[in-house]
């Protein structure tokens, strides 16, 4: 942590990065000529005082392999003791970065999630939305275990009607993944991530490109929390990857990056800037910890989600996944790359290793070799094992 008040505080080098608070206003009427009108470019980030009475987890979940599970890659990287990104606190001492709302035309995303062929979301809100995509949703072993074609790299044919779209439609973008999910009770997941820029292309409309890790749980797996990074000019402002964390309350999605988020990391916030980053690797995950989901990022807890946004009653997982999304409105084939624009297991494709499900009785994130993996259509974006518990994922879209 990075406040003088915990016993567990690890000092942050400073950098390039921001030094002070900053706030940025609305985009200009010649910055936002030829977009949604609904879509907020530049978020704004204000200091505020840290949540009292907030006491976080006691330390971090130490990824280790599963002692029963053979296989283990003895020749894997050693986990980064202090922060790896070197960041410098944004704000004040006993100020935190929080980040306001945005809305956005480009939803977030699961593997899970149905088709919307028919374009039948965009008449619904609220609760008669959610109904709509828990009746599309599909169950893990739709995803994961169905029985997959042969592989082959040859693109398919693109289909004469529009909307022109292979991978899942849903809600006007077109859906693609890359993805590594096993079916668990935990209370909760890690893993270490690459954290890439993948080449954005936005001529057909907007969409992102992003890799998340997604703890699920409750009816239908629709009860889940999600941290990663995200490319989007129109989300973000620029074509740099940024933190990002997501919560679905039983398959109703909310917001990026607030919608009941509480920050407490001085340092790492949802929206942060990551281009310094890119090509490091940072460890990321979720515990469940006095019935909040908190959120780990690189060195030190960065925040959670309250308990309370879904009654208590999501207080276990029984999936997680691991994955790349592309969303897409460029026809087929899509432009935008995943991960480094690179097709495993070419070793420069990005990488999601240590995948690890938490016990907090043991106070461990055990990493296995045992998730299952899928990918929409693997001649575009895929997914292969390389290591003990470590996948290589991504792809250049055409």
């Amino acid at each position: 942590m990075t406040n003088a008040d915990t016993p567990f505080e690890l000092r942050l080098a400073t950098t390039g990065l921001a030094a002070l608070c900053w706030m940025v206003g609305p985009v200009t009427a010649q910055e936002s000529k030829g977009r949604e009108s609904a879509i907020v470019a530049r978020p704004t980030l204000v200091c505020a005082d840290r949540p009292q009475g907030v006491r976080p987890p006691p330390r971090r979940l130490a990824p280790i392999p599963r002692p029963t599970e053979k296989g283990r890659n003895t020749g894997e990287e050693v986990e980064a003791p202090a922060s790896v990104l070197g960041t410098k606190a944004p704000c004040p001492e006993g100020k935190v970065p929080v980040i306001k709302a945005r809305s956005s035309k480009v939803e977030k995303g699961n593997p899970l999630l149905g088709p919307d062929p028919g374009r039948e979301i965009l008449k619904f809100e609220g609760e008669r939305r959610a109904e709509f995509i828990r009746r599309s949703a599909r169950s893990f072993e739709d995803v994961y275990r169905a029985a997959k074609p042969k592989r082959d790299r040859t693109p398919p044919p693109a289909p004469p009607a529009a909307p022109a779209c292979n991978g899942v439609p849903y809600y006007g973008s077109c859906y693609y993944y890359a993805s590594a999910g096993f079916a668990t009770i935990a209370d909760g997941a890690g893993m270490r991530l690459s954290i890439e820029k993948p080449q954005y292309v936005n001529t057909g409309g907007s969409g992102h490109s992003l890799n998340e890790l997604a703890v699920q749980g409750g009816s239908g797996n629709g009860n889940i929390v999600e941290i990663g990074w995200l490319v989007s000019t129109e989300q973000y402002g620029n074509a740099n990857p940024h933190i990002f964390v997501f919560h679905w309350k039983n398959w109703a999605p909310t917001c990026y990056d607030a919608c009941g988020w509480v920050q407490w990391s001085s340092a790492y916030h949802p929206g942060m800037d990551l281009g310094s980053a890119v090509g490091k690797r940072v460890y990321v995950g979720y515990v469940l910890f006095q019935g909040d989901w908190w959120a780990w990022f690189d060195n030190q807890w960065m925040g959670y989600f309250p308990g309370s946004e879904w009654g208590g009653n999501f207080t276990k997982t029984s999936l997680l996944q691991w994955f790349g999304e592309v969303a897409s409105a460029n026809g087929i084939p899509p432009r935008t790359d995943m991960g480094t624009g690179r097709l495993p297991p070419a070793p420069r494709a990005a990488r999601m290793t240590r995948l690890c499900d938490v016990d907090a009785n043991a106070w461990v994130c055990w990493y296995r070799d045992r998730q299952s993996l899928a990918e929409t259509i693997a001649s575009y974006y895929d997914i292969r094992r390389f290591a003990f518990g470590a996948v290589r994922y991504g792809g250049p879209g055409e």
